[in-house]
């Protein structure tokens, strides 16, 4: 019996001692997302479409900023009645010009949170899949949070991911 015993010990050890441990590495994601060719190019649109914006509302301002002086210059002409109702339409045409900046504004901030979120599902969908196919068991974060505190440099992977992830992107630009 005993020798049964050592025997099973003997093979479980060997067993155990020939199981490969899991295959681990971890990622700098402030890296990914300030590398990413897919983040640069969400950042690009959307600094294009804030300074189309800008330059809009600046346009929309510099016409009542006229209209605001053109009327300074000739209140002194005008009934106090008449200048009163002008002032009052300079006026609402103010709050209407901020009214539209807060609401274009809040509207391209959505649209940019939305495309953030999408580009990060994608980022982590790719890290799943990346992990898959490279036989990982766990593929860590570090970032300043205190995921990761320390990672062996041999087992940061971040610059062969960061380039499948761009290469995957270049791919779905071109079809």
């Amino acid at each position: 019996m005993k020798k049964i015993l050592l025997i099973i010990l003997a093979i479980g050890l060997l067993s155990a001692c020939q199981q490969k441990e899991a295959k681990t590495a971890f990622v700098k994601t402030e890296t990914i997302f300030k590398q990413y060719k897919g983040i640069k190019a969400q950042e690009a649109i959307f600094k294009q479409k804030q300074q189309a914006f800008a330059k809009k509302y600046d346009s929309i301002v510099k016409q009542w900023r006229q209209e605001v002086m053109k009327f300074q210059q000739n209140a002194r002409k005008m009934t106090p009645q008449k200048a009163q109702k002008k002032d009052q339409e300079l006026y609402q045409k103010q709050q209407m010009i901020q009214q539209m900046q807060q609401q274009e504004s809040a509207k391209l901030t959505a649209e940019m949170q939305k495309q953030t979120d999408s580009i990060i599902k994608k980022v982590y969908d790719f890290f799943d899949d990346y992990g898959k196919k490279n036989g990982y068991k766990y593929i860590y974060g570090k970032n300043n949070t205190g995921a990761l505190m320390y990672g062996d440099a041999k087992l940061d992977i971040t610059d062969q991911v960061l380039k499948a992830l761009d290469a995957a992107y270049e791919a779905a630009q071109k079809k």
